[in-house]
């Protein structure tokens, strides 16, 4: 099934837009994002495996010779691989000489992500006066990075710089007597920061439409909560020391405090949440104490329509608009003031509290300027012939998986039908779609965005332009992205039943074009299985072919499948470390995907290559045949460092198993496992019950 085009700008745009998540309807391979915080610095390692080193530049040769020399040094060989294949794989991670010193405490997965963090600030970095000077999208995203790295901890520049704001500038009494309608909605609607606390209005995307809808919803309490508002430490970071702006500093505070509150206790939410077409909506509301009417067309400047989409989640609105109406505009536009104030100060304060200025300056700039850094970090780590070789994969894959539906007894051929129906729509994108790679497009994204050398001045800048897109994406319909293809990650979005590949999880080690294909479709491919397999978790199983919640199961096939998915339940509830049992319901979805990935990506493998070369042994130095290094690879993707208290905390609250039982769960439900590695049955990887879902 082809994808829908929705144009390269308009795929494009999103990337300035914040506030939309689809965090439940995307299901992601990886276990965690690497943190600002954590300490990125380049260590003199001589040992280390080139194989981590950014872009990779080693010939086919050295390649195949450092993947060797990774592979054992990761492992423990003095463990038998039937009683624990995640220590005979992995056991040596910690103390290896081949991984960086900044990863062996972490993941394999992350050690790539520390990689491409080190190559993007180094590019950043790499900048002339002169291309500094240009107006294109790259030195936009440069001239941030060096505004940010020279950027003064001082947050009374910011504050002073929020002051001048052209909406407090505004002579309310003019305004009041050239326009009698002027009155709190124009308040509502004069931040250039998307703002609009009185009564708010938000563009959210809706998975279900594929559009960013109009979502109205009540005040909160922003300024009023002690737990986000501490009045000292403004004080102290605006540099508000003299007596008397001190005095009227803390008491505008008071009277902005007691408004939010009585604004608050005014603003009632929806049980259910109304949903209509804005038409809809001025027809059932025209009694309202207020003008909806004018209410959209100050907010839109007269462009929205009675077409679009407005998700209502206020439940009285008179006694808010009585209470809007009898409070003077100054009162109001001091609130907006506030309430911008802390907008900004937040962010100011989570890039100046920190030490580590250089790694959060790359992912502030990441953030704003996403597909600004996109051609640049095409051109050096994806090349065509590897972005088709991954799509070659992933049609291995996907005709494996299609072929396997055919023979699964438990299901009957009405829900067989429709699993080959979703599968066969499945769309699978791999790294970019094509209008990525031309600077000249992305220029026009950020055609308004003129970045200077005050960072203070160029995060207004940057939070204005985002605003501005927001507003102008309503009723758009645009696919935001889920993630960055710089991520270290992959996805499958239940709402478009779609599946993504990063650029960034396609690096070495992980993946190579010149690595044979038992290591191809262990690493990469098998990610692939996993994402596919989501489509037919234990929560996805529930949306069609077209992305749509709809029961496509037969009462029977459901049974089946429910009882087959809760034997894996069953199994990793057991699993146990420092006394901690795995819930293995919390990590339902992503246990099917593992098992079901594994095995679908190891027969696309035999199916493609594995029948003729399976046991052969295809690397120098590597006594282990294909069919070995398949599930030699897949384990070692999931080789961690991180301390008992880690994993411990992880255990209780992340929806994917703790990586070793990742390893172990899945190759203990594998016969073909144990038969390459000749593991007895009984014996700890080759148990006597096995859970197989699809």
């Amino acid at each position: 099934m082809p994808s829908k085009s929705y144009g390269p700008i308009a795929t494009l745009i999103t990337a300035l837009i914040v506030g939309w998540t689809c965090a439940s309807q995307a299901k992601s391979i990886a276990t965690e994002q690497l943190s600002s915080n954590q300490s990125e610095a380049v260590q003199n390692e001589t040992r280390v495996s080139e194989l981590f080193r950014l872009p990779t530049k080693i010939d086919e040769y050295a390649v195949l010779d450092e993947l060797t020399r990774l592979t054992l040094a990761s492992m423990n060989q003095s463990v038998d691989p039937c009683e624990d294949f995640y220590q005979y794989a992995c056991g040596n991670w910690k103390q290896s000489e081949a991984i960086p010193a900044r990863s062996r405490n972490n993941t394999f997965l992350n050690a790539i992500q520390f990689s491409i963090n080190e190559m993007l600030t180094a590019f950043l970095k790499n900048a002339s006066a002169e291309e500094l000077k240009l107006n294109n999208s790259e030195s936009k995203a440069k001239s941030f990075f060096d505004s940010c790295m020279r950027m003064s901890k001082d947050m009374s520049v910011g504050y002073r710089r929020l002051l001048e704001m052209e909406e407090l500038k505004l002579d309310l009494s003019a305004e009041k007597n050239a326009n009698e309608k002027f009155d709190w909605i124009n308040i509502n609607f004069l931040s250039q920061y998307g703002m609009y606390p009185l009564l708010p209005l938000k563009i959210q995307y809706n998975t279900e439409s594929r559009k960013f809808d109009v979502v109205l919803s009540t005040s909160g309490k922003v300024l009023g909560n002690p737990d986000a508002v501490d009045i000292k430490n403004l004080t102290r970071d605006f540099k508000i020391e003299n007596t008397d702006e001190l005095k009227l500093f803390n008491g505008e505070f008071e009277r902005v405090v007691a408004f939010e509150k009585n604004l608050t206790l005014h603003a009632n939410r929806r049980n259910e949440t109304e949903d209509l077409t804005l038409g809809e909506f001025k027809l059932k509301h025209k009694y309202n104490a207020f003008n909806w009417t004018r209410y959209f067309e100050v907010a839109f400047n007269g462009s929205a329509k009675n077409d679009w989409s407005i998700q209502n989640t206020i439940a009285e609105v008179d006694a808010l608009v009585h209470l809007l109406n009898k409070t003077d505009l100054e009162t109001l536009r001091t609130y907006l003031k506030w309430r911008t104030l802390i907008k900004f100060y937040f962010i100011w304060k989570s890039q100046t509290s920190d030490d580590l200025l250089e790694s959060n300056c790359r992912e502030h700039t990441s953030q704003y300027f996403n597909y600004a850094l996109l051609p640049w970090f095409i051109d050096n780590v994806y090349d065509a012939d590897r972005r088709t070789d991954i799509l070659l994969l992933a049609k291995h894959i996907k005709e494996t998986f299609y072929d396997l539906l055919s023979k699964y007894t438990w299901l009957d051929d009405e829900t067989r039908s429709h699993a080959k129906t979703k599968l066969r729509a499945m769309d699978i994108t791999v790294g970019y779609s094509d209008e990525m790679r031309h600077r000249h497009i992305i220029d026009q994204l950020y055609e308004g965005v003129e970045i200077g050398e005050n960072w203070f001045e160029n995060i207004q800048m940057v939070e204005r332009n985002r605003a501005r897109v927001r507003m102008r994406s309503a009723n758009k319909a645009i696919i935001p992205p889920l993630m960055s293809t710089r991520d270290v990650n992959a996805y499958y979005a239940d709402f478009l039943n779609l599946v993504f590949v990063g650029i960034g999880i396609s690096q070495a080690p992980f993946y190579h074009y010149k690595y044979p294909p038992s290591i191809k479709f262990s690493g990469i491919g098998n990610i692939i299985g996993h994402e596919m397999a989501h489509g037919f978790d234990s929560y996805c199983y529930q949306y069609n072919y077209d992305g749509k919640k709809q029961n496509w199961w037969t009462e029977a096939s459901l049974l089946n499948f429910k009882e087959r998915y809760r034997c894996l339940e069953s199994q990793y509830n057991k699993f146990v470390y420092h006394g901690i049992l795995t819930n293995g319901t919390l990590t339902s979805g992503d246990n099917i995907a593992d098992n079901v990935g594994t095995r679908i990506s190891y027969y696309a493998y035999l199916n493609s290559y594995g029948k003729t070369d399976g046991d052969k042994k295809p690397i120098p130095g590597l006594a282990f045949t294909n069919k070995q290094l398949y599930f030699l690879k897949y384990a070692q993707t999931w080789c961690t460092g991180k301390d008992d208290a880690y994993k411990v905390q992880r255990m209780k609250t992340d929806v994917h198993a703790y990586e070793e039982f990742r390893v172990v769960g899945t190759l203990q439900n594998m016969p073909e496992f144990s038969e390459v590695f000749k593991c007895k049955l009984g014996s700890e990887m080759n148990p006597l019950k096995k859970c197989v879902v699809w």
